[in-house]
């Protein structure tokens, strides 16, 4: 019998209950096909949702920068759909043991404002990812997107109002671990301009039948290459004149 979207999702939860090791959920001759991975994604979040996981709150925008997707041998974005039980306000803190191998992702995120369309406020963040330890050399979009694009959460900075900035272009971010240098990156990294990243995901949820809604939060992508993270750092990410958001790990 060929698999389906609920199927596949099936097999996704139980691997992720039993801390498996990150491998295709494909079976051999069956389409890898982007569109299908959103299928997956949404019966997966689906299934989140009814195991107590909290409503959506937001989405990733993830692979939006050369270098991420150079790491990920993937050449387009991706979506994934953020969890309100999976976010947090700076300082964060998070647990090693609750991921096989975390990860995380420095960015720009934004909050949709009440007309749907623009933004009211801006902030850093952490996106933090859960890749269960897969073969970088052995991914596709469609077996990230299928996962919900890796995403285990985000740690919002302090927010601005979108208002206070003249641009989300030319925003310098630094990244520190426990106070030593962990990596630097600039916002124009994000498909030219983050906002360039809230419109693609616009235009890809308007392909699906969906639209942004008011209030939802855009993680717009890693400003800085994935870091993996141990028990007892400290993750410290500055952006612009952005209050820096900070998350601990233990």
């Amino acid at each position: 019998m060929a698999a389906t979207p609920e199927t596949l999702a099936a097999e996704l939860l139980r691997r992720h209950a039993a801390r498996e090791v990150f491998t295709s959920i494909f079976t051999d001759g069956e389409p890898q096909d982007v569109a299908l991975a959103y299928a997956v994604q949404d019966a997966y979040v689906a299934g989140l949702i009814a195991s107590g996981r909290g409503a959506r709150a937001g989405y990733k925008v993830g692979l939006t920068t050369e270098r991420m997707q150079q790491m990920c041998g993937v050449d387009e974005p991706i979506a994934g759909v953020v969890l309100r039980s999976r976010m947090m306000s700076s300082p964060g803190e998070a647990r090693v043991a609750d991921y096989v191998h975390p990860g995380l992702e420095s960015e720009l995120a934004v909050r949709i404002g009440p007309d749907g369309d623009g933004i009211d406020q801006v902030c850093a963040a952490f996106e933090l990812v859960e890749d269960n330890g897969a073969d970088y050399a052995r991914l596709s979009a469609a077996l990230i997107v299928a996962d919900n694009s890796w995403n285990a959460g985000l740690v919002l900075g302090p927010p601005v109002a979108a208002g206070d900035l003249a641009s989300l272009k030319g925003l310098a971010g630094v990244l520190t671990n426990t106070g030593a240098p962990a990596g630097e990156g600039v916002s124009d990294e994000v498909l030219g301009d983050p906002m360039n990243a809230v419109r693609w995901l616009a235009a890809h949820l308007r392909t699906r039948g969906r639209a942004l809604r008011p209030g939802d939060w855009v993680s717009t992508g890693s400003i800085v290459p994935t870091r993996f993270v141990a028990a007892g750092e400290s993750w410290r990410f500055a952006l612009g004149g952005l209050p820096p958001v900070e998350v601990r790990f233990r």
